[in-house]
């Protein structure tokens, strides 16, 4: 009971912070999946807010359209596309800029979609807007005179799409896309490297520029979906806490797994492409499918491994970096029995489907300046440190590298994930994921 009153005297404290003041991963160990994706958003909302007022992101342009990222855009959001591309921001000053005159096209796809706007004289689910000047557009044919961009919306949430393709990645695994389609063109998010057998996603990858420094908050969760990948398997109840327990029970013992899983520490829906490494509200709802994501201790999710999500994003946009982002899982995470051995855990034991990975990796390339670092993260908060230290496979690049002075993880904290920096190469021969490209130095 005592121990119960502590935990709610520590979340209740939790919400009582003020994002201007509180570091998200400092509550790693204190708030669960839901209550810490609220807070950070609420950080990050704080910290965009402090930028706009402190750079010349607020600077508007003399002549065409300037949008904000944050406080521009209606919801539900259409698709935005500018020559034929996802729309994009100007840079990482978290506002979008268009010539006078320059064309966007608007869309929201799926069933009975339509664009909405006050002066809208014409039902289309796809159309054209125009920039005239400031915020404001005019729409020929389907809007009624000029009207403000942030007034458009769709009657609901544009449809996304999770696709299979012909194409195969690392051991002739299945190639899935997804996106939106607009004009009868499939304009991709992200990729995933997907195991249909082993229900296992190996790794997704996408794009990471400065235009994705700055991303829209307040932006609704949506539910999480298995699109057709997941046959046979209730994925969405193999991440409650009830079956976790009963999953993990069947290798270590009843006992044992109500030690292992608590209110607090249990296996979250790791994301792999992250919501925030998305400007859109668009894109940001369209990472919310299992084949995005993995079982990721919620301490480590809070921890190391978010912290290492909003750094990069960050530096990347700070460095002028143009980069392809690969992000996955490999291995099965072991804990203990009640006899002290190890034992691999996976979410449906009977089939030994959807593992809980032993390692996170995240690997920022650059195409144009052939550098690129691995990030790795152990997923696995009960190791000592040696057990910790001995799966460490590589000499580590950022420890004592001021030229890493960006990150602000704990590496060495095994309650939030022990983490550690590899070159390409050294993680190649450890993890054999990637496709083929020469580096020849480090992301920095």
């Amino acid at each position: 009971m005592q121990m119960l009153l502590v935990l709610v005297a520590l979340v209740t404290a939790a919400a009582a912070l003020s994002p201007e003041h509180t570091e998200p991963g400092q509550l790693a160990l204190i708030l669960g999946e839901e209550e810490f994706e609220d807070y950070l958003d609420a950080y990050l909302k704080h910290e965009y807010n402090n930028y706009a007022n402190s750079s010349n992101a607020g600077v508007y342009a003399r002549t065409g359209c300037t949008i904000k990222v944050n406080g521009g855009l209606g919801h539900p959001q259409p698709v935005y596309i500018r020559n034929n591309r996802y729309l994009t921001a100007n840079g990482n000053s978290g506002q979008i800029r268009l010539n006078a005159n320059e064309q966007v096209v608007i869309s929201c796809p799926g069933s009975r979609r339509t664009i909405r706007h006050p002066n809208i004289v014409s039902n289309v689910q796809t159309a054209t807007a125009k920039c005239v000047n400031n915020a404001v557009i005019s729409g020929a044919g389907w809007l009624n005179g000029n009207g403000y961009f942030r007034q458009l919306t769709c009657s609901s949430y544009p449809y996304h799409e999770a696709q299979s393709t012909i194409s195969r990645c690392y051991g002739n695994n299945l190639v899935i896309r997804v996106g939106y389609i607009v004009n009868n063109v499939f304009h991709t998010l992200y990729y995933s490297c997907y195991n249909r057998s082993r229900m296992e996603v190996l790794y997704v990858w996408y794009e990471q520029t400065p235009e994705n420094a700055i991303h829209q908050t307040d932006v609704e969760r949506p539910s999480w979906m298995a699109g057709n990948f997941y046959t046979g398997v209730p994925v969405h109840k193999m991440y409650t806490q009830t079956q976790q327990k009963a999953a993990i029970a069947q290798y270590v013992g009843r006992n044992m797994a109500q030690r292992y899983v608590t209110n607090l520490k249990y296996l979250a829906r790791g994301h792999l492409a992250a919501k925030s490494d998305y400007v859109f509200a668009t894109g940001q709802r369209a990472t919310f499918y299992f084949i995005n994501a993995a079982p990721q201790w919620q301490p480590i999710n809070a921890g190391n491994w978010n912290a290492l999500e909003q750094d990069l994003r960050a530096r990347i946009g700070a460095a002028g970096y143009r980069t392809v982002i690969y992000t996955g899982t490999f291995g099965v995470m072991q804990l203990r029995d009640g006899h002290y051995r190890f034992q691999d855990i996976y979410l449906v034991p009977n089939r030994t489907q959807i593992p809980v990975p032993l390692y996170y990796y995240k690997v920022a390339y650059d195409p144009s300046r052939r550098i690129g670092t691995a990030f790795i993260t152990i997923n696995n908060p009960y190791y000592t440190p040696a057990e910790a230290r001995a799966r460490q496979f590589c000499t580590d690049r950022c420890r004592n590298n001021g030229a890493f002075n960006w990150m602000r993880w704990q590496p060495d904290r095994i309650d939030i994930g022990y983490s550690f920096c590899c070159t390409i190469d050294d993680f190649r021969r450890t993890i054999p994921h990637l496709p083929s490209f020469q580096t020849n130095g480090l992301l920095y």
